[in-house]
C-alpha cells in the first residue's frame, strides 16, 4: 500500500539529499506536473530518475543500495518519491509502509536541534604610569649697546604650558625653571559575549564607526581630495565554534578592543591621521564546556630616562642641574584575555544561561524597576 506523508524538518534540503543517497528511489517526473493520482509539485521541487542520470535501470539502482538496507536488518525497500517544499520546510514522501518506516527513522535520527554555545571573552588590562620632568633653561645677553651677544640653553621649556614654573626676568638675564610629576592609571575590564550556532560564525560589535582618511591627493587646481573609509572602533568579537559530541568546543576566535588615543600623526601638510590603541587576539583553541582558559596576554615594564644637557657643564655636581633637563617615565602594563564557552543543547539550558547573564547586571536593576524589565523582556522570570 502506498502512503503519502508530510514530514516537517529543520533542514529540509539537507535531509532530502541524505535520503536520496541512503534509500533506493525512483524519481520520475510524471507528465503534467504531479501526474495522475500523484501529489502536486511544490514550488522549487524537482524529480530526477536514477536511470536517467546514471544510465542504469531501477532494479540496478535498488541492488546497489542494498547494503544500507541490509545494515538495518531488513529486505530491500520499495521505491519512494520525495518532494521538497522549502517554503514550509517539509518533505512530501510517497512510498510503501516499510520504506516509510525507514525514512521516518532516518529523519528522526538526523533532524535534531543544532547545539549552540555561549562564548564569553574577558579583557583584563591594568596600566600604571609615573613620570617626572625637571629642567632649567636660560639666556644671558652681554656686550655694548650697538652689539650684544647671547648665551642661552634651550630644552623646550618655553613651549611647555603645564607644571610648576619659576622665572627670573631681567634686562639681560632670563631664567626658567620647570618641574612636573605625572601619574596615570588605566584599568579595563570588558567582557563581550555572543551566542553562536554550531559551525556558524557569530559577530558582536559594540562601538562606533569612525571615518579615516585612506588616501589624499592634490588636484591641478590646488584642491585636496581625500578618500574616506569607515572603520569599527570599540569592542568586536568574531567567533566560529564547532561543538564535539563530548562537549568539547573547537573555536576560531578573534576578540578585539580598540580606542582612539587622542594623538595624531601628520601624513601630509593638511592631513593628520588619528592613532588607535588596539588590543586583539586571533587563534584556534579547543576548550571544554564551562572551562576558562587564557588565550593571550602581555606583561610589560618600561623605565625610560632621558637627559638633555650642555656637555661638561651639565655634569658638574649640583651646579650641573642649571644646565640640563631630566625626564623620567615609568610604566607597567598587564593584559590578559580569557575565554569561556558554555554549550547549550536544550531550551531549558538556554533559559538558564539567559537568566544567569541577566542576574549578573549591576547597574540595570538600580536604574530600571522590575516592572520595566518585565515589560520588555518576555518570559524570562525565575
Amino acid at each position: 500500500m502506498t502512503r503519502r506523508t508530510i514530514l516537517q524538518c529543520r533542514r529540509t534540503l539537507l535531509f532530502a539529499a541524505i535520503l536520496f543517497a541512503l534509500v533506493p528511489f525512483a524519481f520520475a517526473q510524471p507528465e503534467g506536473g504531479g501526474g495522475e493520482g500523484g501529489p502536486p509539485m511544490p514550488p522549487g521541487a524537482s524529480f530526477a530518475s536514477p536511470s536517467d542520470e546514471t544510465g542504469t535501470s531501477e532494479s540496478d539502482s535498488s541492488s546497489e543500495a542494498g547494503a544500507p538496507n541490509d545494515a538495518h536488518g531488513a529486505s530491500a525497500m520499495g521505491e519512494a518519491v520525495i518532494q521538497v517544499d522549502p517554503e514550509t520546510g517539509s518533505l512530501v514522501v510517497i512510498c510503501d509502509e516499510e520504506t516509510h518506516r525507514r525514512i521516518e527513522q532516518i529523519v528522526a535520527s538526523l533532524d535534531r536541534p543544532v547545539p549552540q554555545v555561549l562564548i564569553k571573552v574577558l579583557f583584563l588590562e591594568v596600566t600604571h604610569t609615573n613620570g617626572l620632568d625637571v629642567g632649567v633653561e636660560g639666556s644671558f645677553k652681554y656686550g655694548s649697546d650697538d652689539r650684544k651677544d647671547t648665551i642661552e640653553t634651550l630644552f623646550g621649556l618655553a613651549s611647555e604650558t603645564r607644571g610648576g614654573f619659576y622665572r627670573v626676568l631681567g634686562d639681560d638675564l632670563e631664567i626658567t625653571m620647570r618641574a612636573i610629576a605625572t601619574s596615570g592609571k588605566l584599568e579595563v575590564l570588558s567582557r563581550p559575549s555572543v551566542l553562536a550556532r554550531n559551525n556558524q560564525e557569530a559577530v558582536i560589535t559594540v562601538g562606533q564607526e569612525v571615518p579615516f582618511i585612506r588616501n589624499s591627493r592634490i588636484t591641478d587646481n590646488g584642491q585636496t581630495i581625500n578618500t574616506i573609509e569607515y572603520e569599527d572602533i570599540g569592542i568586536i568579537l568574531r567567533v566560529t565554534p564547532r561543538i564535539r559530541p563530548d562537549r568539547m568546543v573547537e573555536m576560531y576566535v578573534a576578540p578585539e578592543i580598540s580606542t582612539l588615543t587622542g594623538d595624531s600623526v601628520q601624513i601630509s601638510e593638511t592631513v593628520n591621521a588619528q592613532v588607535i590603541a588596539k588590543r586583539s587576539a586571533e587563534t584556534h583553541v579547543l576548550v571544554a564546556d564551562g572551562e576558562t582558559v587564557v588565550i593571550g596576554g602581555m606583561m610589560e615594564d618600561n623605565d625610560v630616562d632621558t637627559v638633555h644637557k650642555v656637555p661638561l657643564l651639565g655634569d658638574i655636581p649640583f651646579l650641573g642641574a642649571l644646565f640640563r633637563r631630566t625626564q623620567h617615565d615609568k610604566s607597567k602594563t598587564e593584559l590578559l584575555i580569557f575565554l569561556t564557552p558554555h554549550v547549550v543543547e536544550t531550551q531549558p539550558e538556554l533559559r538558564q544561561v539567559s537568566l544567569t547573564e541577566k542576574n549578573k547586571a549591576q547597574l540595570a536593576p538600580q536604574v530600571f524597576s522590575p516592572e520595566q524589565m518585565d515589560k520588555y523582556i518576555d518570559n524570562l522570570e525565575e
